[in-house]
């Protein structure tokens, strides 16, 4: 066996590097959180090729002694811990002591520091871990880093590095995510001796937000500054229709530290679920603030990961917060006919097409408003209490009975009985008396609540275009209405209702339709056995590749069972990983609603229509349907007025 032997520090310190230095943003990320840390309220920041060439940082901080110099790139050597117990109540960004000796290990770097009082600046170059200095030089009060030819000593890290644009991206993410976290410092960025960013001090999160995503996407987010439990937990979050392709526009910030957590993730896709697509991801900057106890952030080398003293809780708030918000907000996006040179450019026939349609229809609507009922804007009358308020089944029940069980108050049992060869079945509500399958009469409402228009006012207010689109007068434009996403998404609000006070009522199928399946379509029926009965579903193995479908939720009378379970078992079958039970009931509710709801070439009455449009109001998260489409877009009369060049 070789001799055991201590390795050389300057080795040790390239090893510690590959840990800590992967690129030149992470450089930036280390003497960045070096400056916020020593009080700075201004750092500029220069690169030269992406960083490779020359990173220099300098900042107004407390600066660094004389003969503090050379223990500021020694390994494992920081003036922000003292005890053992430190370690364990840490209010600064670094701490480790392993940064600077790490860059100074695979680079030529050069240090320059004056403290407030001091008549002269000192400075140390460091080239392969070999310290010159300290000695006098001219300096201002602050720190100045100068990081030149990294990894110039460690040839196999240099090749993997990229071309200057994509390493300048990565060290301007790094700079965003302090500067987002630290709007009262001012940040400047050069590169190539030229201006990139210029972010001065300022007391307003939106403001920094937008120096660097635009003052469009800046002024549509909505705020939350909420304290429950010793934890603030401030937000901006964009609405759904400003979803983005990925997660990069999503910040998690943890007293003033940029942070990876896998629970408060999940809070956020759980919290705007059903309102983004499923390959959409929210654009959300999220702050929070607590005491250091109660997270460990000593878990990697970056610091960005942390473990939570209760994850559960954090995670549990986070997630409460962000509901209570989306649902306390109309998140109905606006439309815009305005279209710049630039972008006509770009659309193709099927767009432009579409833009014809939809003009045309505005321009049917327009034409179909009666002139004494042009002044009236549609407006649902608001009810007090759920026990008055009118029921969609009541003018949808003909045309679909499956509106009249969605929204039928008291649960009822069913029960099969048989008399010779055929059978019957009533319904019994807890007390046991049979009833009809018609809906409870409601109260009539109180005199201070507005009547439901008269079939001529509806007519006046909305028009249905191609059998597919709602158009409704609004009291400052026009509202456009997908009747199919709208409809879904009350179906599947309604359904989540029921399900929540219990499993779904089921009927037994007098005449057991049965299914083709797969494997993996009967290893899934067994093994969501309890989440079918939940719904209403009940399954019988019925040969080695064939299951009968014995009961059915009663909910969808209009829904083939058959070819509703397959398709059911097919998608839970196709789970590459088991997802959690909330997120099964998710996809199984979406398909129902999916399938009950009326389809696009669907026509409606007028009654139809309107009673889609008061329940547009009385559902939660109306804006979008359950699988994150929008269900309404807004024009207003300004928009209007522009597009006729009123304005």
């Amino acid at each position: 066996m070789p001799e055991i032997r201590k390795l050389d520090p300057s080795l040790v310190n390239k090893i510690a590097a590959g840990e800590v230095i992967e690129r030149p943003a992470s450089v930036v990320k280390e003497l960045l959180e070096n400056a916020l840390d020593a009080g700075a309220t201004r750092i500029d920041v220069a690169l030269e090729e992406g960083g490779t060439q020359l990173i220099r940082v300098a900042d107004n901080g407390s600066g660094v002694a004389a003969g503090d110099l050379p223990l500021a790139v020694a390994p494992h050597a920081t003036s922000k811990l003292h005890t053992s117990d430190d370690l364990f109540n840490i209010r600064t960004l670094g701490f480790r002591g392993e940064a600077l000796a790490s860059i100074a290990s695979v680079s030529r770097l050069r240090m320059a520091s004056r403290t407030v009082g001091a008549i002269e600046g000192h400075e140390i170059i460091c080239t392969d871990g070999q310290i010159e200095g300290p000695r006098p030089c001219a300096a201002p009060v602050g720190t100045c880093v100068e990081v030149r030819q990294l990894f110039f000593n460690v040839p196999a890290r240099r090749k993997f590095l990229r071309q200057a644009p994509t390493e300048l991206t990565n060290a301007t993410e790094q700079l965003a995510r302090l500067a987002l976290a630290h709007p009262q410092v001012a940040f400047t960025l050069a590169h190539n001796d030229r201006a990139s960013r210029n972010l001065p001090a300022t007391a307003d999160r939106r403001a920094r937000i937008a120096d660097f995503y635009g003052a469009e996407l800046a002024e549509c987010l909505i705020p939350i500054d909420r304290e429950e439990r010793g934890l603030r937990i401030e937000a901006l979050i964009a609405p759904p229709a400003q979803s983005r392709a990925s997660t990069k526009w999503q910040y998690l910030f943890l007293n003033g530290r940029f942070i990876s957590d896998r629970r408060i993730g999940f809070a956020i896709r759980e919290a705007f679920r059903g309102l983004v697509e499923h390959d959409r991801y929210p654009v959300i900057f999220i702050f929070l603030t607590t005491d250091p106890q109660a997270y460990d952030v000593n878990v990697h080398p970056t610091k960005i990961e942390v473990r939570w003293r209760d994850a559960a809780l954090v995670q549990s708030q986070v997630l409460a917060i962000l509901r209570e918000t989306l649902l306390s907000r109309d998140l109905t996006p606006g439309l815009s006919l305005a279209r710049s040179s630039s972008g006509a450019a770009a659309l193709t026939e099927d767009d432009l097409g579409h833009q014809e349609r939809t003009r045309a229809a505005l321009a049917d609507y327009l034409k179909s408003i009666d002139p004494t009922q042009a002044r009236l804007a549609f407006q649902p009358p608001r009810f007090p209490s759920e026990s008055v308020r009118p029921s969609i089944s009541e003018t949808l029940t003909t045309r679909y009975p499956s509106f009249e069980e969605a929204v039928a108050r008291p649960t009822h049992s069913t029960v099969v009985t048989h008399s010779g060869e055929g059978a019957a079945a009533e319904q019994r509500p807890p007390n046991g008396k049979p009833v009809s399958g018609e809906n409870e009469s409601f109260e009539p409402p109180p005199a201070n609540v507005p009547p439901v228009r008269t079939a001529a006012e509806a007519q006046a207010s909305v028009i249905q275009v191609h059998n597919t689109y709602l158009v409704a007068q609004t009291e400052d434009g026009i509202i456009i209405v997908d009747q199919h996403a709208l409809h879904e998404r009350i179906l599947y609000e309604r359904f989540r209702d029921r399900i929540l006070a219990g499993a779904l009522e089921s009927q037994r199928l007098l005449i057991a339709p049965t299914i083709e399946a797969s494997a993996g379509m009967v290893q899934a029926a067994e093994h969501h056995r309890e989440l079918l009965l939940r719904l209403g579903i009940e399954l019988s193995v019925f040969g080695p590749t064939t299951l009968a479908v014995l009961g059915f939720p009663s909910l969808l009378k209009t829904v083939e069972p058959g070819e509703f379970v397959a398709d059911l078992l097919e998608k839970l079958a196709e789970q590459s990983e088991p997802p959690s039970d909330e997120t099964l009931l998710h996809q199984a509710l979406d398909m129902m609603a999916c399938k009950a709801a009326v389809k696009a070439g669907d026509p409606l009455t007028a009654e139809e229509m309107q009673a889609l449009l008061m329940q547009r109001h009385l559902t939660d998260r109306s804006s979008n349907c359950p699988h994150g489409r929008p269900t309404t877009l807004q024009l207003s009369t300004r928009d209007l007025e522009r597009q006729f060049k009123r304005v």
